[in-house]
């Protein structure tokens, strides 16, 4: 998988004239460098039982990004057959961002997790018992939070460290900074926006991973009662 928009492509979608779906795959497939360019390129998708398409058919390709950027091309069958199509994208000047680009891609959650510790001033403070955390949206950028604040009042620019649970097998441990102090309409604080700080390419990979997940839960209950009427 290559990038695009410096972000990993999750998964490619090719679309008939009417924007119904004819191929979906989140594996087997490979995108050129220079999508972004006015170069020749070709997206590659391999598989079994790919339904055959007729040579230079207009179809459009739809990109996603683990950060949650939808991109579509126009492109023209070169080559189909069961085990594999390629489609040479045109330059047309039509491609397009199909949802309001963000750089990352942000959510709304309830996870819960752990404050371990927290750095002010160059000051390492540890909690007697790991904080309570709620995580109320999260993207590749950063984390709201709330906490109990009878038991810790965070600063700007605190450093914290933070345990999430989003998947079952492993948690996410990261540091984040806090950019902004949120107060209701009475002064008192209700939570705190967060940017990540360092994160490694494989803590990217599973936030990322984490949002087209929940991503695919809502457009299935969005499918499901859809169909109820």
């Amino acid at each position: 998988m290559r990038l695009i928009f410096g972000s990993k492509v999750i998964k490619v979608e090719v679309l008939d004239e009417k924007g119904n779906i004819i191929i979906a795959a989140e594996k087997g497939f490979v995108v050129p460098k220079n999508m972004q360019s006015d170069e020749d390129c070709i997206v590659m998708i391999k598989g079994k039982n790919l339904p055959e398409l007729d040579h230079n058919r207009i179809v459009s390709v739809v990109t996603t990004t683990k950060s949650g950027d939808r991109i579509k091309y126009s492109g023209a069958v070169s080559v189909s057959m069961e085990t594999q199509m390629n489609i040479q994208l045109l330059r047309s000047g039509d491609t397009r961002v199909l949802e309001e680009r963000r750089r990352f891609f942000k959510i709304k959650v309830h996870e819960k997790g752990k404050a371990l510790f927290f750095v002010r001033d160059e000051k390492t403070i540890r909690f007697d018992e790991p904080l309570t955390i709620e995580v109320l949206d999260i993207n590749v950028g950063g984390v709201f939070l709330m906490c109990d604040q009878d038991k810790a009042e965070f600063m700007l620019d605190d450093l914290i460290c933070v345990e999430i649970d989003l998947f079952m097998d492993y948690p996410l441990n990261a540091a984040v900074k806090v950019l902004r102090v949120q107060r209701d309409s009475e002064g008192n604080i209700c939570g705190y926006g967060c940017e990540f700080q360092g994160l490694t390419a494989a803590q990217e990979d599973y936030i990322g991973r984490f949002i087209y997940k929940v991503q695919s839960e809502q457009r299935q209950k969005e499918v499901a009662m859809e169909e109820m009427f």
